[in-house]
């Protein structure tokens, strides 16, 4: 196994626990498991961005600029023309 692989899955972990705590967090029944829950998921939070700067600062993972007109033309062909669907919008 090499660095990037580990450092892929650890990733995903983390992905896994920062959702766990997430829905504890939303669904806590009184303040103490509120803030228990609130606490991991701040710690969790920060370890995984962690493990983003580490994986981006070793090249594993990289990010692109991408060109306004890009943007711009993907905005327009997920947007609602309403003649095309049945939303209740006006």
């Amino acid at each position: 196994m090499d660095d990037k692989y580990l450092m892929e899955n650890i990733m995903f972990g983390s992905k896994v626990i920062n959702d766990l705590y997430m829905h504890g967090f939303i669904e806590s029944t009184n303040e103490k498991v509120f803030v228990a829950f609130t606490k991991a998921l701040q710690d969790t939070a920060k370890m995984h961005y962690d493990i983003f700067k580490a994986m981006e600062t070793a090249g594993f993972y990289t990010m692109q600029n991408v060109e306004e007109s890009k943007i711009k033309k993907t905005k327009e062909k997920l947007e609602c023309t309403c003649s095309e669907c049945d939303c209740e919008e006006d």
